[in-house]
């Protein structure tokens, strides 16, 4: 039962599995639609967005529902006391009916306003002037969403670089291992050669310690191939997890051998694009923009606030008389208020030093970024540069340790040449294909490399 339900599960996982064909191009564009740095990168970018579309708000009215009810522990209560004094003619008439006071009481005890309140309001205010903290503001928000688009293309090119790492080391990887296949090949067929010279005897001085050698030659090299091999696969692991492949996914990379073209645009001309599109230097550009605006939101302390508001409310009390009576439950207001400050203990003006000096550290970060960015150039430049012209030199080497190899070869078949002169020109031309191979990596990776520092690939250049 074990069984069957382990072959269920296995037969699952293959059905769910899928076949990748992978060139470089399509890893980057998968690795660019699935990486989950990236997709965090664009939700940045929409909260950004979201922000600058907050910060604009303040530049429309804005318009409140007020609603509130409300119970007291018992009636407001108008007291008044005092009295009237009458007029000198009134009091005269009074006097004639025997009524002598000049005066009447004002003592009044009587309900202003009731215990139950409900009021409904509607509000407006809207700012006329702010000595132009609103737009700085707003311009700070938009300065961030620019920020954040910056943030994309660094990912972007993060992303690229590392899928262009990984598949150059995949070739370096599985060039290498095509190349010991070869010579263990031809290592087993001049070990089973050897075998019989030295079994059925030849011209050549053939001893059973050449042979002994030629088979320990062969073994090493294929355990080297195990082991090139499990690197091959590590790297398929890791090139499908970069793309957002699931683990069972098959992957077939695909290559083809293409002219190794030369670096040709000068250092100078790489450190200028640099500054340009370089995605560190244009964020750090636009937060030297935004520490502008943050000195002018500072300085906008120093005038006045000017506002305009207005309300229209109704209201209903418990008691029919009194303050709230009938015609004053509808009222409106409308009103300018402003508001400056005198003085505050210097706080503004330490306010806006501060954010002067604020701007000057970006402004140094901003010098040391440059120079950072160009002695990486720089480096890269002189290492592609030598790069290119070991590889036109490495190349002539290949071929004569190509043709030596080749040539030892068959004269061995045929008895010309002794075993070690054999095993001389494998290992020889082993040593260089391989050394071959490392440079052309190296030399494509600091390629990559110069992409990924100045922000941008200039396609005219490879």
């Amino acid at each position: 039962m074990k069984k069957i339900v382990c072959v269920f599960l296995l037969a699952c996982i293959m059905v769910n599995a899928k076949e990748f064909d992978l060139t470089l191009d399509k890893a980057i564009d998968l690795a660019l639609e699935n990486n989950g740095l990236n997709k965090i990168s664009k939700l940045n970018l929409e909260i950004a967005k979201a922000q600058y579309e907050q910060a604009l708000s303040a530049n429309y009215p804005s318009l409140d529902v007020v609603l509130y009810a409300k119970r007291d522990d018992k009636d407001t209560i108008y007291q008044q006391r005092g009295e009237f004094k009458l007029p000198a003619d009134m009091a005269a008439a009074l006097g004639m009916m025997g009524i002598t006071s000049t005066s009447i009481s004002a003592d009044i005890d009587t309900i202003a306003v009731g215990r139950d309140t409900v009021r409904g309001e509607l509000e407006v205010n809207y700012p006329l002037y702010t000595g132009g903290k609103i737009s700085s503001i707003i311009q700070q928000a938009k300065l961030n969403k620019e920020i954040k688009a910056e943030a994309i293309k660094r990912s972007e090119s993060s992303v690229v670089y590392d899928v262009k790492r990984y598949f150059y080391g995949y070739i370096f990887v599985d060039s290498l291992y095509k190349l010991i296949n070869d010579i263990y090949e031809n290592m087993k067929f001049s070990r089973d050669l050897t075998k019989e010279f030295l079994e059925n005897g030849t011209t050549l001085n053939i001893k059973k310690t050449d042979y002994l050698n030629i088979k320990l030659i062969t073994s090493l090299i294929e355990t080297t191939l195990y082991k090139i091999d499990t690197n091959r696969k590590i790297l398929e692991g890791a090139i499908g997890n970069l793309i957002g492949l699931k683990y069972n996914d098959v992957i077939k990379i695909t290559y083809e051998k293409q002219e190794i073209l030369k670096q040709n645009q000068d250092l100078e001309t790489l450190v200028k694009k640099s500054m340009d599109f370089n995605s560190d230097i244009r964020t750090i550009d636009l937060a030297l923009k935004i520490k502008d605006e943050q000195i002018k939101e500072a300085k906008s302390e120093y005038q006045p606030m000017v506002n305009l508001f207005g309300n229209i409310n109704h209201t209903y009390n418990s008691y029919q008389y009194g303050y709230l009576y009938e015609e004053n439950a509808n009222r409106w207001t409308v009103g300018l208020a402003v508001k400056m400050s005198l003085f505050n203990g210097f706080k503004t003006d330490n306010q806006v030093l501060e954010k002067r000096l604020d701007k000057k550290i970006v402004n140094e970060q901003k010098i040391l970024l440059e120079d950072g960015l160009a002695l990486q150039l720089k480096n890269e430049f002189i290492k592609s540069s030598l790069g290119f012209k070991q590889l036109k030199a490495l190349q002539e080497a290949v071929d004569a340790a190509t043709e030596n190899s080749i040539t030892n070869f068959k004269a061995y078949k045929y008895e010309m040449v002794e075993a070690k002169d054999l095993v001389q020109s494998s290992m020889m031309e082993v040593y260089v294909k391989a050394d071959y191979l490392k440079s052309l990596h190296d030399y494509l990776i600091s390629l990559a490399t110069i992409d990924k520092l100045i922000g941008k690939k200039l396609e005219e250049t490879y």
